[in-house]
């Protein structure tokens, strides 16, 4: 075999290999690599799932007594704790009042009565009377019945002014100054705006990485560049059908971003992998459709391809469970096209 080169035009190239029949043999030239050294640790993850706002503190307004209403929530408007949202006609209520007031003072009246008569009555010497005379008056004349319903009307004036139990803001006013609304009618919704929380879905395998006050960001989707801060509250303990759990989450200070129940939102959780063997992406092949790292074998300066399987990855690392070992070069670049056992050159850095 011999080797001849070209020296015409000052070009330079390649040498050839030439047999002693004439033919041309290209040698083959070892391609270069870059290799780094795999490790154990914990991969750091980001999940990502989509979620919407809701109100922690959020409740239904309705008529406790049916009547005409006289005042009505205005919607969007601000209410502090203590407020009027709604009044029903109160003429009404106050009549029952009073006519509760009056059937009261006539029972009194009546009680006092059978007591005078019952002591005219009483034994020479006797000016006490027995306890059962007593009891029997009070209630032939019918004093506590009139007490509790005099009771009963001073209740159903105070049902009939609705006070806002939180401060919040009302929202889907359904009912309007001067209708008629019957008992239990919706007339609004109290929503209290520092309330806020993202509810998402998880999926089962993913709770055990998380524990109550892990902090997770929030983004709105059409705020995408806000960022809020989170921390996870509360895990429905029951898997739907589809294997996923009802997670929330309270929103941290949103500062003056305008957020409201319903909006939808991008919910972004990091955390970790459990300890693995940790390597750079674009260590990783595809070989018939698996997973395949080339590790070099520096005494025979050869690529050893092996298969992996990937337990985590993120946008630069992957964590595989099995197939390479802590400590093991892992060729990261020149890769794509290596054959097990090709010869490779050592890239230095």
């Amino acid at each position: 075999m011999l080797f001849l080169t070209h020296c015409g035009g000052g070009e330079k190239v390649e040498p050839v290999a030439v047999n002693l029949s004439g033919e041309s043999i290209t040698e083959v030239v070892a391609p270069e690599v870059t290799i780094v050294q795999a490790r154990l640790g914990q991969l750091p993850l980001r999940r990502q799932t989509n979620g919407n706002l809701r109100a922690r503190r959020e409740i239904t307004i309705s008529s406790q007594i049916g009547g005409v209403l006289t005042l009505a929530p205005v919607e969007g408007k601000y209410y502090r704790r203590g407020d009027t949202l709604a009044v029903t006609d109160l003429r009404p209520v106050r009549l029952a009042v009073d006519r509760a007031m009056a059937a009261r003072e006539e029972a009194a009246f009546r009680h006092r009565d059978l007591l005078l008569r019952l002591s005219i009555n009483l034994p020479p010497g006797d000016t006490v009377l027995p306890r059962l005379a007593r009891d029997n008056a009070l209630i032939q004349s019918g004093l506590p019945a009139a007490e509790v319903a005099l009771r009963e009307a001073h209740y159903a004036l105070t049902q009939a002014i609705q006070l806002a139990p939180f401060a919040g803001r009302a929202a889907e006013v359904e009912a309007q100054a001067g209708q008629l609304v019957g008992v239990g009618e919706e007339i609004c919704t109290l929503i209290d705006p520092t309330s806020l929380e993202a509810e998402f879905t998880l999926l089962e395998q993913e709770i055990p990485r998380l524990d109550q006050g892990h902090r997770i960001t929030v983004s709105p989707l059409a705020l995408p560049e806000v960022k809020i801060p989170a921390t996870l509250d509360i895990v429905n303990p029951r898997v739907n059908d589809g294997g996923l759990l009802r997670v929330r989450a309270r929103l941290g200070n949103t500062g003056s971003h305008r957020l409201y129940p319903g909006m939808n939102v991008m919910v972004t959780i990091a955390g970790h992998s459990d300890e693995a063997v940790l390597l750079p992406k674009e260590a990783l092949v595809l070989r018939s459709g698996r997973p395949v790292v080339f590790t070099y074998d520096e005494e025979s300066a050869r690529a050893k391809w092996q298969y992996v399987s990937v337990l985590h990855e993120n946008d630069e690392m992957i964590a595989v469970g099995e197939g390479v070992e802590p400590g093991a070069s892992v060729i990261v670049s020149g890769n794509l096209n290596l054959d097990h056992d090709a010869r490779v050159i050592v890239k230095v850095k």
